[in-house]
């Protein structure tokens, strides 16, 4: 009867070896598709910036200055020449172009605000 008992309790601890197995090889690929996830992110982040190092573009955005939630100033080069363009939700308005010898961004603004109180300083005697 002891011959009998022997193999039920030896399949019986199989069964818990198998099961711990089970949950060992679970938590093992857990961890594996965590550590993965954000391996390839990092690797994709690398491969877009590597293809933009690579890719002449004839665009580039040399400063943005916020003006609210989704608003914003872009000063963008484009074929030696730069834009100030007003960017919002709904628009993107053209404001003023440059050469692209200008030295800054700020006295950029500085120009175009003074060329705006010229113009209604103009209007103004006009009326």
């Amino acid at each position: 009867m002891l011959c009998m008992a022997v193999p039920h309790l030896y399949a019986i601890g199989v069964q818990e070896v198998s099961a711990t197995s089970s949950v060992w090889k679970v938590v093992v690929s857990l961890v594996f598709v965590i550590a993965f996830i954000p391996a390839c992110l990092w690797l994709m982040k690398r491969f877009q910036f590597a293809q933009m190092k690579l890719g002449q573009s004839d665009i580039k955005v040399v400063h943005v200055q916020s003006l609210g939630a989704k608003e914003k100033l872009m000063l963008v080069e484009v074929e030696g020449e730069r834009l100030l363009i007003g960017v919002t939700s709904h628009t993107i308005s053209h404001l003023k172009s440059f050469p692209s010898k200008a030295n800054s961004f700020a006295s950029m603004l500085e120009e175009v605000d003074r060329e705006n109180a010229a113009d209604h300083k103009n209007n103004e005697g006009a009326a």
